[in-house]
């Protein structure tokens, strides 16, 4: 293979419905990262980047560059993607093959790398796996959808930092609210296997982090 090339991955919308830290979706927005001459539109990142740390986590030491069509800091994984990007990249230098992107173990090391990175592997099970995910620390699920649903987002004007909006959260949950989560949950993964809408409506509901989080963000609830 040649010394330039580049990979990228797609952005995530996580925490879908009630599966806060569980549930991710890819979307069609991607993260580009690469070595060599960068091409039009894109831009030389430093070491501080979430590219080049994923990139150097993983064994990379060259100088690199991205483009991105995903907003910063708007909530639709830009960080996990990029990560997701610089890892993988790394992977397939050290391998010399661009075929490795596709292979389970590759997979699987860019996740690790990914999630202890973003510390959410909704996110990162998300962008490094395509499709709708459900992510525990060291494992991801595929999940099928059968239905040709639409994806509607809504970018916030203003960035968001995940880190602060966390600390709104509850420490302790009541069990009725834990026990109503698990249900929508279940709802949803099988209203979007199905394609019924009226389960995916019923897993929308959640009780654990959307009031606490959707103060913070103006305009959120009313996008809601």
């Amino acid at each position: 293979m040649t010394s330039a090339f580049s990979v990228s991955a797609p952005g995530s919308s996580a925490n879908l419905g009630a599966g806060f830290d569980v549930l991710g979706l890819a979307v069609d927005l991607r993260a580009e990262v690469g070595l060599g001459d960068a091409p039009q539109g894109a831009q030389p990142i430093d070491k501080h980047h979430p590219a080049a740390i994923a990139y150097e986590r993983v064994g990379g030491s060259q100088q690199l560059w991205s483009r991105s069509r995903l907003p910063m800091g708007r909530g639709l994984g830009y960080s996990g993607a990029a990560r997701a990007a610089g890892a993988m990249l790394a992977v397939v230098e050290r391998e010399h093959s661009p075929a490795v992107a596709t292979e389970p173990a590759a997979r699987e090391e860019v996740f690790a790398v990914v999630a202890e990175l973003e510390g959410h592997p909704d996110n990162a099970g998300a962008s490094v796996y395509g499709g709708l995910i459900a992510a525990s620390a060291d494992r991801v699920a595929q999940l099928p959808i059968v239905h040709d649903w639409v994806l509607l987002v809504w970018i916030p004007d203003s960035t968001t930092s995940t880190d602060k909006s966390r600390t709104q959260l509850d420490a302790v949950v009541q069990r009725v609210d834990a026990v109503a989560n698990l249900a929508a949950i279940a709802h949803f993964v099988a209203g979007v296997s199905a394609g019924d809408e009226s389960l995916v409506r019923a897993g929308v509901n959640d009780r654990l982090h959307q009031t606490q989080r959707l103060a913070g963000v103006p305009g959120s609830a009313n996008a809601l």
